[in-house]
Parts: C-alpha cells; structure tokens; sequence
C-alpha cells in the first residue's frame, strides 16, 4: 500500500431512534494519516433501508477517483440501517471496510434487525475478523479486497488507539451536528 492512499471514513451522528427520521452521515477523506482533504454529509433514514446508498453518494460527491479504501464505523448507521458491503464496494469500485472495536454478537444484533424488517441479507455477511492493532484488537468486515489487505489499511490509517483515523474524524464532526 502506497503512502499517502486516501481513505474515506464515514460515520453518523446520534439519533433517538424514538423522535428522529433521519440523522446526518458524515465523510472524511484523509490522505494517509496526515491531513484531512474533504469532508461530506448528507442524510440517512433512522432504522431504514437507504445506508448503502448514502454511502456510495459521499463517494462519488467527494474526490472519488483517489480513493482507496471506505472506511466505516460499523456495518449499521442511523440505528439498524445496514450497509450492504458487497454492493457498496461493487458500486464504488473500492474495498469496504467495516471497522468495530467490539466483537460482534451477530445473533442478538440479527434479533434487533427483525424487529426493524431489516435481516434480508445480513447472513450474506462474513462474521466479523480480528485485527490486532499496537493498543488491542479491533473487528473488521470488508468486501472488494482480502482479509490481509484490508487489515493492512486499517493498520495504516489508525495512529492511536482502535479506531482509524478518518471514522475517528467523521464521529467527532457527528457529535457536533
């Protein structure tokens, strides 16, 4: 992987699932881990079916031709809204990453996804892979690369901590929002 590859990181803002249709996503291309080179948002629907579109829609708005990898915060935005990591990354043409600091607990996550109508394609899905960073492990799920490659941008974009730089960056700027 060459230095200073593009990552997009793409996180959301919190939502009350209760009161809240939609919350904002937010995208962060960073080059490398050196400096920030665009930031995006746009709108996601709480518990919807839209995640995956919304994300290949900050790709092609930001700099898309020198991204290399998307970068996500979890496979889910906007509460149970699943992204489909093979269709983003077909769509886009890029790898997807799926990047959790927690192992998964796919059965009670597919539970919380029936009562919302949104399980149709979740087993497609290959379980969560551990990925051991300088200050722990971390969880990734991916589409449009292999596992050794996608652990490796992960090892390339996270500085400190169990979180890569660019979600770290969109999480902050979702806070705000």
């Amino acid at each position: 992987m060459k230095s200073g590859t593009r990552f997009l990181g793409i996180d959301d803002s919190p939502c009350d699932k209760h009161s809240d249709q939609e919350t904002s996503l937010i995208g962060v291309t960073y080059r490398g881990t050196e400096f920030i080179e665009d930031i995006r948002k746009t709108e996601v629907t709480v518990d919807g079916k839209d995640a995956t579109e919304k994300v290949e829609e900050i790709y092609t708005s930001s700099k898309a031709s020198e991204i290399g990898y998307i970068l996500l915060d979890g496979i889910n935005f906007a509460g149970l809204n699943i992204v489909g990591l093979k269709e983003a990354a077909e769509a886009t043409g890029v790898p997807v990453i799926a990047v959790t600091r927690n192992r998964p607990d796919r059965e009670s996550f597919y539970r919380a996804l029936e009562k919302v109508g949104n399980e149709e394609g979740f087993w497609d899905m290959d379980a969560p892979s551990e990925v051991k960073l300088k200050d722990g492990e971390t969880y990734i799920q991916f589409s449009g690369c292999q596992r050794e490659e996608a652990a490796e941008a992960i090892k390339k974009s996270t500085i400190h901590g169990l979180t890569p730089e660019p979600i770290r960056a969109a999480d902050m700027i979702g806070t705000i929002l």
